[in-house]
């Protein structure tokens, strides 16, 4: 806890510090609607807490930016009481943006995952690590939006959020066989954010 409060201060001086450097920094928040495609569960079941701070460098009178962000989000899948997933992810995050119309922009880049933890439920019991899933410590996922500024300060957008490389590996039953399978986070997010 305390390691994560102190990430929590490092990341808001650095937001703070950036402003002098000709950088704009700010905080966000939002929620996401997450599923896990390999799990054998259909549907974006689990919401989850999205958090995190942000600096942007705008470039090309304004049309352009390159946003840097060090975010925290609960990820997995749910199919409650028989099956769900729990992730929680700290998640260093680089955008391209291109401000194309009015105060709308797009949103394009990658963000560089790693599983602070990672638990697997069946009937709402946890599974051992050493007989369910297994989650690697890091992964990569593509991440694409829009977004809309109302003013100098507030904004809002959505993102969709899908793995480029797997969350972990899993088995799957065919022809009474355990074969092995890949995990992908595939998620939508919708957040706010407060530009300073």
């Amino acid at each position: 806890m305390r390691q994560k409060i102190i990430l929590l201060f490092v990341c808001c001086f650095l937001t703070l510090y950036s402003q002098a450097q000709g950088f704009k920094g700010g905080l966000h928040a939002g929620l996401l609607a997450t599923q896990v495609d390999g799990d054998n569960q259909i549907g974006y079941k689990k919401a989850g807490l999205f958090v995190g701070v942000f600096t942007n460098y705008p470039f090309a009178e304004q049309k352009m930016q390159l946003q840097f962000e060090l975010n925290y989000a609960q990820k997995g899948s749910s199919a409650k009481p028989d099956y769900s997933i729990k992730l929680h992810q700290v998640e260093p995050t680089i955008l391209f943006g291109w401000n194309f119309w009015n105060q709308f922009h797009l949103e394009t880049g990658l963000s560089f995952n790693i599983v602070a933890s990672a638990k697997e439920y069946v009937w709402q019991e946890l599974v051992p690590s050493d007989v369910g899933s297994r989650f690697y410590i890091f992964n990569l996922e593509w991440v694409g939006g829009l977004a809309y500024r109302f003013n100098e300060h507030w904004g809002v957008s959505f993102r969709c959020i899908y793995s480029v490389s797997p969350i972990g590996k899993t088995n799957k039953w065919k022809n009474n066989k355990a074969v092995e399978g890949y995990m992908r986070n595939n998620c939508l997010l919708f957040r706010i954010y407060y530009q300073l």
